[in-house]
């Protein structure tokens, strides 16, 4: 039946049939066999602070390891999560490598179930990422990507909201990148030395991609290197519109060292990441603009020094602690060079977003034993301050020499404080073990205080604004989880989760005006709003997990509210000038379900013939209920059904992937002046492979999308309005067939 579902899918007879329908033609049964599924259990610390496998968690959370970027040929964040259940990253609609942003900001708007921006808190090693910035009237909004993936060991995904653990940013869900270490490479005994050099090609974007990691440890001292170069072009499209011509350049390295002492681990970390990109955007060299250039610097660099007891200290209040100071700075910088006509100069503006930070954060964790109760307790603080800035500055050289400088400063710097107290318990009542309830409680002390910034408030004069000081206090961001054990493979949870999102600095006192153009009929402004309050959110999941031999199941139902939702609203225009400004809009609604399956080496007709198996499925609708409009962040229903074999040695294996995804509609689009328009559905094959060619040598190699599938994705199709491109323009269209090829040295 398996076997018929894929031949049916692959042919695309699927196609408009109800995901729940489609969820229980190949329910997983227990009774399948196979590998150990000790081999199958990556480890994740998302859903409670502490390290818990996937199947032991409340909630549809994932892991994805390096070895599975590196089998799938990923070269992306959205890449690493193109086969993952109710998530998405789109690309700017030009058409470039999602790792390289511009004018659209690439890979800025990481979607879970119907949310994205600063509702997803995205994490390097724990320590959060820059939030998403965008008021520089969209010509160089600065994403929340500043990293290589080829320097992480693994990804962790949480999709609920996770504000009880993780604070404001988080009531969308929760993405920790780990990076490589001397753990990954050498294992827990830290002993011995590793080298691997990997060379990898992509047609997708014409990229080259050279991977060195090394790690050596003796006598309790360890130490890991890994350094990754990037170059390429543009990412082609199948459309009969080319994207803009491109060039970038990347360049990533993490150091850490780790010393074992006799009360625990102390570990330093050194993380750089830095990229380039120079393009040529001929798709907006159109009316007044006869040549742009747009040349884009992104970096990070990080600091971070750890401790964490690998011992019980068998003290009353705590077992084990671990705790963290780090600093970080995170820049993007942005010359944006334009040939004008109308009047005939020379213009250049100069970009730039910029977010410093420094923290530090404690953890203790507790077991004990209370009358007819036994807890697992994990407690601790963190606090971080931030320097924000974004900067704006437009020069004009005249036919006669001459030239004129503009600051627009486009929002007012500002410090951001964070101090926070966190609880978490897990209970089991001894006479009830098959039951674990676990609450947690959060509280967060968030301001924000902007600084009487000059070049900002002359800029911020046509509409008098005056930024303002933002303070919150919160007791209550509450979070309930419960897990019975129908036995020792099979449970069923519930989680309820109470969150909140403070506003960013930009959307208190971020400030942006367009000029009128020939090409435009009016001008327009986007005006802060310093009156701004927090959004909450009430999240609901309840699912049934199964783990056998060789694989597992789970399946899951959600619906979220959101209240005081920030989104930006057209205001009454003054005079020609049109106004935005963000404001609490009112409620969201969301729902959906979600079902995964996999199976590894399961021998279906043989034990000559082990076999991989998975199918996921994704389903969605949410609505601005003050408004009863649909929410156009929400992504059509998707389905990844995939078949593989990996040899019992391992020495080789490939996959095929099938992925459909459902069309939107006009009804599921609250479109504004004709956009976003509708897209189609449509069905994508990739196919991979990979061999060990001796002790030391491997090879993988891959297809995506054999058959030249000519389709869009929403999640960037419903973002290429603008500059007179339709939003699914044949530049919005996704890669037609194209492959990599990878070599890789291990000793």
């Amino acid at each position: 039946m398996i076997i018929r579902y894929f031949v049916l899918l692959h042919f695309g007879l699927f196609r408009g049939t109800p995901p729940f329908i489609l969820s229980f033609l190949i329910l997983p049964t227990p009774f399948l066999h196979g590998q150990n599924r000790e081999e199958l259990e990556p480890i994740t610390i998302i859903a409670t602070r502490s390290e818990k496998t996937t199947s032991s968690t409340a909630g549809m959370d994932s892991v994805i390891t390096d070895e599975d970027l590196m089998r799938s040929g990923a070269v992306s964040l959205e890449e690493a999560f193109k086969y993952e259940p109710g998530v998405s990253i789109p690309f700017d609609f030009t058409g470039a490598d999602p790792l390289v942003p511009y004018l659209g900001s690439g890979e800025k708007g990481i979607n879970i179930r119907g949310m994205e921006g600063n509702r997803i808190l995205l994490n390097i090693d724990g320590i959060r990422q820059p939030p998403e910035f965008f008021t520089a009237g969209g010509m160089a909004g600065a994403g929340r990507v500043y990293f290589d993936p080829a320097t992480l060991s693994q990804i962790e995904l949480f999709k609920s909201s996770s504000s009880s653990l993780y604070g404001s940013d988080a009531i969308g869900g929760s993405i920790n990148v780990r990076t490589v270490g001397p753990e990954s490479l050498l294992g827990s005994s830290l002993l011995g030395k590793s080298f691997e050099d990997s060379l990898t090609l992509a047609s997708v974007n014409q990229s080259f991609n050279n991977r060195l990691v090394f790690a050596s440890g003796s006598g309790g001292l360890a130490y890991s290197l890994v350094y990754s170069f990037r170059e390429g072009g543009e990412r082609i499209n199948n459309g009969s519109v080319s994207p803009d011509p491109q060039q970038f350049q990347g360049n990533a390295a993490v150091l850490k060292m780790v010393k074992r002492l006799s009360v625990g681990n102390f570990k330093a970390v050194v993380d750089i990441f830095e990229q380039n990109s120079i393009t040529d955007v001929n798709s907006i060299e159109t009316g007044d603009n006869l040549s742009i250039l747009h040349d884009s610097r992104r970096k990070r660099n990080r600091i971070s020094i750890e401790f964490d007891t690998d011992k019980d200290w068998n003290i009353p209040i705590m077992n084990s602690v671990s705790a963290k100071v780090y600093m970080q700075d995170s820049q993007q910088d942005t010359i944006n060079l334009q040939d004008r006509l109308n009047p005939s100069l020379l213009r250049r503006r100069d970009i730039s977003f910029a977010t410093k930070i420094q923290g530090l954060e404690a953890v203790a964790n507790n077991d004990f034993n209370y009358g007819l109760t036994n807890h697992n307790i994990t407690y601790g603080l963190e606090w971080s301050e931030s320097d924000i800035e974004s900067g704006y500055l437009k020069t004009d050289l005249l036919q006669d020499g001459s030239s004129i400088l503009d600051n627009q400063n486009s929002m007012a710097p500002s410090k951001s404080s964070n101090f926070a107290l966190f609880f978490i318990d897990e209970i089991q009542v001894k006479e009830y073990e098959n039951w674990a309830i676990t609450p947690s409680i959060r509280f967060d002390y968030y301001k924000i205080e902007p600084e009487e910034d000059e070049n900002f408030l002359a800029n911020s004069a046509s509409v008098a604004f005056t930024p303002s000081k933002y303070e919150n206090k919160t007791l209550g961001s509450l979070g309930l989880s419960v897990i019975y054990n129908w036995n020792e493979q099979m449970n069923l949870y519930f989680s309820y989760n109470h969150g909140i999102r403070n506003p960013s600095a930009e959307e208190l006192n971020g400030f942006f005006e367009h000029p009128p153009t020939t090409s435009t009929t009016s001008s327009f402004i986007i005006d802060a709003n310093p009156d701004l309050e927090e959004e909450k959110s009430d999240s609901f999941e309840i699912g049934l997990q199964e783990t056998f031999d060789s694989g597992s199941w789970e399946f899951s139902l959600f619906k979220n509210y959101y209240d005081g939702f920030i989104d930006l609203v057209k205001q009454p225009s003054l005079g020609v000038v049109d106004l935005y400004t963000n404001d609490n809009i009112g409620s969201v609604e969301i729902y959906g379900i979600e079902f995964k399956f996999d199976t590894k080496h399961y021998s279906f007709f043989s034990s000559s013939t082990p076999l991989d198996l998975g199918f996921s499925t994704s389903w969605s609708k949410g609505t601005k209920t003050n408004e009863s409009v649909p929410l156009n962040s929400i992504e059509p229903w998707k389905s990844v059904f995939y078949l593989g074999y990996t040899c019992r040695d391992e020495d080789w294996g490939s996959r095929l992937t099938s992925t459909y995804r459902a069309g939107k509609n006009a009804g599921d689009i609250s479109q504004v002046s004709g956009e976003p328009i509708p897209i189609g559905d449509s069905l994508v094959l990739d196919l991979v492979g990979w061999k060990k060619i001796s002790e030391n040598w491997s090879l993988r190699a891959g297809i995506n999308n054999i058959t030249n599938e000519k389709y869009f994705l929403w999640s960037s199709a419903r973002r290429g309005g603008g500059h007179n491109i339709g939003s699914a323009d044949e530049k919005n269209t996704q890669p037609g067939t194209n492959a990599f090829i990878s070599f890789a040295a291990k000793f």
